[in-house]
C-alpha cells in the first residue's frame, strides 16, 4: 500500500507537467491576445492604436518572447507559488482566487453532503424494497432530476421561492466567518439544486450496488448464521456496495469545484466559476491558466483519495 501511494505521488509530477503544457498551449493558440483586446477594445482606441502600441504592450506582458520561453517563465513562477498578476486589475492572481476557492469549496461540499444524505439512504431503501411503490417513486424522481440541467432546476426554485415567499437571490455575499447564518441562507438553495442533481446518479448507483451485494454468497451465509437483517445490511452489504458510489462522489466533488459556473451565475455566488467567466470574457490569461491548473490538481488529488478510500472500505483490495 505504501509503495502504491509513493508511485501515485510520483506519477503526479509528470501528469501535472503534461496538463500544464496542454493548458498553456491551448490558451496561446487562440487567435488574438490581451494586447489586441486592450488596444482594440473600443472604436476610439481602434483609431489611435499603432504597431508601436501593440509592441509596447506585448513587451510589457512578455508576449513578444518565444512560446517555450513564456511557458518556462510561467511554470517557474508556478512552482514558487507565484500565479502571476491579473492583466485586468493588476492584482496577484492568488489573492483573487483564494476567496473564490473557499466559496466554491463550501458550495461543493454542501452539495455533496446533501446528495449523499439523499442518495445513499434512498438507494438502500429502493434496493431493499425492490419493485415496490417506494422503489418506483425514488427511481422516477431520480430520473427527473437527472434529466434536468442545474440551471433549469435553479430557475424553477427561484421562481417558486419568489412566488411563495417573495425570496430572491441576495445581491451581496455574506462571509462564513463574519455572518454564518446569512452565509448558510445564501448557499443552501444553490447547494440543494446542485445536490439534488448529483443525488440522482448516486441514488441509482447505490441501488444497483446494494442489489448486487445482496445476491452475494456472504449475505446468504450471514443470514444462515442468524444475523439480524439490519446488521447484514449496514455492516456487510453497504460497506461493499459503497465502492462505486465513492468513485462517483469523488468525481462529483471535482465537477462541482469547476463545473458550477452556471449555478454561481444564477444565484449570484462569487465563486471560482464566476471568476472564470469574467477572466474568459476579458482574456485574462494568467487567471484562466491558474484556475484550470488548480482544477486539474484537484482532479489528480481526488483520484488518489478515492483509491485510498477503496482500500479502507474493502481490505481485500491490495495494490501490487
Amino acid at each position: 500500500m505504501r509503495a502504491y501511494i509513493l508511485r501515485r505521488m510520483a506519477l503526479f509530477i509528470p501528469t501535472a507537467f503534461g496538463v500544464s503544457v496542454f493548458i498553456f498551449l491551448m490558451l496561446h493558440v487562440i487567435p488574438g491576445d490581451y494586447a489586441t483586446t486592450l488596444l482594440l477594445g473600443g472604436r476610439d482606441r481602434a483609431l489611435v492604436a499603432t504597431e508601436e502600441d501593440f509592441a509596447r504592450v506585448r513587451n510589457q506582458l512578455g508576449l513578444d518572447k518565444p512560446l517555450h520561453m513564456q511557458y518556462v517563465t510561467w511554470a517557474g513562477k508556478l512552482l514558487r507559488g507565484d500565479l502571476g498578476i491579473s492583466w485586468i486589475n493588476r492584482q496577484p492572481v492568488l489573492e483573487r482566487m483564494l476567496p473564490r476557492i473557499a466559496v466554491s469549496a463550501q458550495l461543493g461540499l454542501m452539495a455533496v453532503l446533501i446528495a449523499s444524505i439523499i442518495a445513499i439512504p434512498g438507494g438502500v431503501i429502493a434496493a431493499v424494497r425492490q419493485d415496490t411503490f417506494f422503489d418506483y417513486v425514488l427511481r422516477f424522481v431520480s430520473m427527473i432530476f437527472e434529466s434536468m440541467p442545474n440551471f433549469w432546476i435553479g430557475l424553477l426554485l427561484i421562481v417558486g421561492l419568489l412566488t411563495m415567499f417573495d425570496w430572491i437571490p441576495p445581491i451581496s455575499y455574506a462571509n462564513l466567518w463574519e455572518d454564518p447564518w446569512d452565509n448558510l441562507m445564501i448557499l443552501i438553495f444553490p447547494a440543494m439544486v446542485v445536490g439534488a442533481r448529483s443525488s440522482a446518479g448516486m441514488l441509482r448507483m447505490t441501488r444497483s450496488s446494494v442489489l448486487e451485494a445482496l445476491r452475494e454468497d456472504y449475505v446468504r451465509t450471514a443470514e444462515a448464521k442468524g444475523l439480524y437483517r439490519s446488521r447484514i445490511l449496514f455492516i456487510h452489504v453497504l460497506r461493499n456496495a459503497l465502492l462505486p458510489v465513492v468513485t462517483l462522489a469523488g468525481f462529483e466533488v471535482v465537477f462541482l469545484m469547476g463545473g458550477q459556473v452556471v449555478i454561481e451565475q444564477v444565484f449570484n455566488i462569487p465563486g471560482l466559476g464566476n471568476l472564470f467567466i469574467q477572466a474568459v470574457g476579458s482574456r485574462d490569461f494568467p487567471v484562466i491558466q491558474a484556475i484550470v491548473m488548480f482544477i486539474a490538481c484537484v482532479v489528480l488529488i481526488a483520484n488518489l483519495l478515492v483509491d485510498l478510500m477503496y482500500a479502507w472500505l474493502d481490505p481485500r483490495i491490495r495494490y501490487t
